[in-house]
């Protein structure tokens, strides 16, 4: 079992008109370990009852809806102060109406069609904010992390992939434990040497501690984990 289906199932909500496209969203979040669909709604007002009733941890909105569309439920549910997250996904592509949600407070903004690994990643990304939002206090690292923003965004040096590299970061987050560069080379789907590049990439930029393990005789272990791990435990 992975890492994320060991954690607790995050409740989500299909906001789409298109049955066939809401089909496949719902497939998508079911095969993503630890996310479930817990409804769809065909409308922003059917959106908004179900929300209430089942407080789904996330929403996946469609904005081009009959009736209440998506832009006028974000409104509700943040006037509401609803705790709902929300990935939206919409054909629109108009730059003031991507602005207008981003302050609204969406989580991502998916431009159709895109590759169902789009959605996954989405759905990664929000796991590991979700967790690190649980803790009671956060690192700079991990306030970087989850905003998003162009400040946890420098240049990786030759040969290192930026998708990569936040897959090597949530399995870590999601690990509970240190682990080594074999455990997260398997995680990921990668080589441990590939890995041990990641790791001692994160551990120069001071995103994560080396726990040098003696086990007998050879080589010591290194085993790799947040700083504050002990806190998160």
């Amino acid at each position: 079992m992975s890492a994320l289906a060991e954690q607790r199932s995050w409740s989500v909500l299909v906001v789409e008109d298109d049955p066939y496209v809401a089909k496949l969203h719902t497939r998508l979040v079911d095969l993503s370990p630890g996310f479930r669909t817990v409804a769809t709604a065909t409308s922003g007002e059917e959106a908004y009852a179900l929300v209430a009733r089942l407080q789904p941890d996330l929403a996946i909105v469609d904005l081009s809806m009959p009736g209440s569309d998506g832009v006028s439920f974000l409104r509700a549910l943040r006037q509401a102060n609803h705790p709902t997250e929300v990935i939206v996904v919409t054909a629109a592509r108009e730059a003031k109406l991507v602005r207008e949600v981003m302050h609204l407070g969406v989580l991502d903004y998916l431009v159709k069609p895109f590759a169902p690994e789009r959605l996954q990643q989405s759905l990664a990304a929000f796991h590991s904010r979700a967790r690190t939002l649980r803790r009671p206090q956060l690192t700079q690292d991990e306030v970087d992390r989850i905003q998003g923003g162009a400040t946890r965004a420098p240049r990786l040096p030759k040969g290192l992939r930026r998708s990569t590299l936040v897959a090597v970061r949530n399995v870590l987050d999601a690990g509970g434990r240190p682990l080594t560069a074999l455990e997260v080379g398997q995680a990921v789907g990668i080589a441990r040497v590939t890995a041990r590049r990641y790791l001692e990439y994160l551990e120069v930029i001071g995103a994560v501690v080396v726990e040098r393990q003696c086990n007998g005789p050879g080589r010591p272990r290194n085993q790799y984990r947040y700083p504050t791990h002990d806190a998160r435990a």
